[in-house]
This record gives structure tokens, sequence and C-alpha cells, in this order.
């Protein structure tokens, strides 16, 4: 069991550490500050309510609602994420070096 557990965190430690480059890289210029605290609005909210809401279904009901409080959150979680229609970074088209100074004209 305890080596399920550590291959769960490793998996999700892996994708949540690309999440904030991917909203850094989805952002346009001007409104990277703009997304970053829409990142961590949401972040720090999930972080906030879940520890009140799990603790409250487990004193009413029974701590067997806590894998299904996780695995709830873990298929939305999924869900959304497989709407996302673009999260690479698609590279400018690199130009010839001496086409780079008619840009400056």
């Amino acid at each position: 069991m305890n080596i399920l557990f550590a291959s769960a965190g490793i998996g999700w430690a892996s994708i949540n550490v690309n999440s904030y480059p991917m909203v850094v890289e989805l952002a346009k210029g001007g409104n990277v500050g703009r997304y970053t605290g829409f990142y961590y609005t949401a972040s720090m909210a999930a972080q906030t309510v879940t520890p009140i809401i799990s603790g409250m279904l487990m004193d009413k009901i029974s701590f067997l609602t806590l894998f299904p409080y996780g695995a709830f959150f873990v298929a939305l979680a999924f869900f959304t994420m497989s709407l996302t229609k673009h999260g690479d970074n698609k590279p400018a088209p690199v130009k010839p070096s001496i086409e780079v100074f008619d840009a400056l004209d």
C-alpha cells in the first residue's frame, strides 16, 4: 500500500510541477500577472476549503469518505484538464539571421 501511495504522490507532483509553467505559457505577454493570480487564487482556495469539507464529512459520516472525496476531485481535475484545447508552447518560426534586421527598419 505504501508503494501505491508513493507512486501516486510522485505522479501527482509531476503534474503539479508543470501546471504553473503552462499557465504562464498560455497567457499573453501583459496578462501573465492576471493569470498567475487566478492560478494561485484557485489553488489556495482549494487548499483552504478542502480540509474543512473533508473534516466535516469524516466527522459526520466516517473516515471512509476521505478516499472517495479525494478520488472525486482527482477525477474532476482530470476532466477539466482534458477539456484544454492547447497547452503546448508553439515556438515562433525562426527567420534566417539576415531577415531579423528587416524588422528593425
